[in-house]
């Protein structure tokens, strides 16, 4: 159980040492793992439905080791530079470089020419892993920006003039020698580089420390034979962490090559026994406003999680009602760190979900004075095992660590008498109306029950003659083939919220909302548009 220091003013998550020793290496325990139960299929390809069984994935993982090492003298400390969409040698391939001791960047696909060539010449990398879609920037990009040109394995291509990934997986004939090899102390040592997602400045590297992965065994451990599936690419937490507990945990994991789409989600339940889902709540809501959503049936789902950002009450009602035996569960945490947050014991309304495993917290003030139950401020946490830190980036890691240790996440609320997290909204996207505090989340949460409404966003355009006042404008997407009107609206939030969060920017109708990659409304391009349709100048360039 969770508990509290009044005096510390201090919340802490439950302590159990970790079940895995936080010494050794990641690839050291998912070999082991996946040599425990050599005939379980342990992964899914949802576009072709080939089954890889644990033999066949620790085989691949070992040929690509010894080819990687023998052929083109991959090192361990070596950079790899990581840029594919999931795919059924994706997955044996990061085991191979977690196991060789390579720093390997996992970077996105959607990332756009600029943000290659920034990661690119950042990272020098030796050897790069891409898909033939994204091969060409690569190429222009490492020709242009790595001073000793890498050699680029190419994913599932048919093209005769590139290096083909495919020659990694030949026999060595030497495969029944290779043991995971200990790489040293695990607390210092980097077992992967995560991407941020770049919406805000250029992307960063998150290096994670194996001993930090290893201690997200507790969070995730619950052995569970039941299918697993999301839409993640590997470079998201969820990707990356998800592939390590599925092993782990001898959970059947479910892949497709494919970005978030409606009809491949509901493909895919119909063919499978899907057991738990995850889900942005932009994506979960997509689903319940598909025609297909009616007569799908969800009854093998036993756990839906929603993550990404925080869920309305109303969204969550909503999946459960057409969940006959399972429940929505919320997860909240950072790349830096891992899950901070989860509900996985049960709900409680307008929470996030009480503290994680090896994980404290505190709520401060704008001075970074701690506060008390139920007293609003930013949250800031500590986990048993610390964040590495950027790649070459330490003034980022001055601004996000405090000098007492405490990682700043940028997200602010409050917790209750129950050890439940309020979140309210990040700190940069509070509004204010003349010296009232709004969080947009709570004008949308109510926006998004009207009957007609898809999505809702709140921006704030600044009043006349007002410093330093928003007036609420909300962006919203109406499902098809309503006639909502603003005025609709507009009676609706007049009628159940306070004057303050009434919107006197209006509401302005759009077919959709910019999302990032990670399936995030981008409410600095919302804004942007908002302010481009009240001819608002002196507009930065978003």
């Amino acid at each position: 159980m969770s508990r509290y220091d009044p005096v510390a003013r201090v919340w802490h998550g439950p302590v159990q040492p970790p079940l895995f020793n936080p010494q050794i290496s990641i690839g050291q325990i998912m070999f082991n793992m996946l040599e425990r139960t050599p005939e379980r299929v342990t992964q899914i390809d949802g576009d072709t439905g080939r089954e890889l069984t644990c033999e066949e994935f620790r085989l691949r993982a070992i040929r690509i080791v010894q080819n990687l090492q023998v052929h083109y003298g991959l090192k361990k400390g070596e950079m790899v530079v990581v840029a594919c969409r999931n795919s059924e040698n994706v997955f044996p391939l990061v085991l191979a470089l977690v196991a060789i001791g390579a720093q390997f960047v996992l970077m996105p696909i959607y990332f756009v020419l600029d943000e290659v060539k920034h990661s690119v010449k950042k990272y020098q990398p030796k050897v790069v892993f891409c898909d033939e879609a994204n091969y060409g920037d690569l190429v222009n990009a490492c020709k242009n920006d790595v001073t000793e040109e890498p050699m680029i394995f190419v994913l599932e291509s048919e093209r005769p003039d590139v290096l083909k990934f495919e020659t990694l997986l030949e026999q060595t004939g030497k495969e029944y020698t290779f043991r995971a090899p200990y790489l040293g102390d695990a607390r210092s040592t980097v077992a992967v580089i995560l991407s941020t997602s770049g919406t805000t400045s250029m992307p960063k590297g998150v290096r994670l420390s194996h001993a930090q992965v290893v201690t997200w065994s507790n969070a995730y451990l619950q052995v569970n034979r039941g299918i697993m599936f999301h839409f993640s690419p590997l470079s998201w937490g969820t990707g990356f962490g998800n592939l390590y507990s599925c092993i782990v945990n001898g959970t059947p994991r479910l892949f497709t090559r494919s970005a978030f789409n409606e009809d491949k989600f509901f493909d895919l339940l119909a063919r499978y026994p899907i057991r738990t889902v995850l889900l942005q709540p932009s994506y979960s809501k997509s689903v319940l406003c598909h025609p297909r959503c009616a007569n799908a049936d969800f009854f093998s789902i036993q756990a839906w999680v929603v993550f990404g950002s925080l869920p309305s009450d109303s969204l969550r009602d909503k999946i459960e009602s057409i969940l006959p035996n399972g429940r929505t569960m919320n997860v909240y945490g950072l790349s830096e760190c891992g899950m901070i947050l989860h509900d996985a014991t049960g709900r409680r309304p307008g929470a996030s979900g009480q503290i994680a495993q090896q994980v404290q917290a505190r709520i401060v003030d704008g001075t970074g004075k701690p506060l008390d139950v139920g007293e609003h401020g930013e949250l800031q946490v500590k986990k048993s095992e610390p964040f590495l830190g950027y790649f070459d980036e330490p003034e980022a890691m001055k601004n996000l660590i405090t000098d007492d240790g405490w990682l700043r996440t940028g997200d602010c609320g409050y917790f209750d008498e129950m050890h439940y997290f309020h979140m309210s909204e990040r700190k940069k996207d509070l509004l204010s109306y003349r010296n009232q505090l709004v969080i947009p989340g709570s004008v949308e949460c109510v926006i998004e029950t009207i009957e007609g409404v898809k999505y809702a966003c709140v921006v704030g355009v600044p009043e006349e003659d007002w410093e330093a006042s928003d007036l609420l404008t909300a962006v919203v997407v109406r499902d098809k083939g309503s006639r909502l009107t603003e005025e609709q609206i507009m009676t609706t939030i007049n009628e159940q919220l306070p004057d303050y969060k009434h919107l006197r920017g209006g509401v302005i109708f759009r077919d959709e909302l910019p999302l990032g990659g990670t399936g995030k409304v981008l409410r600095d391009k919302v804004k942007s548009f908002v302010y481009q349709i009240k001819g608002i100048k002196n507009l930065f360039d978003l």
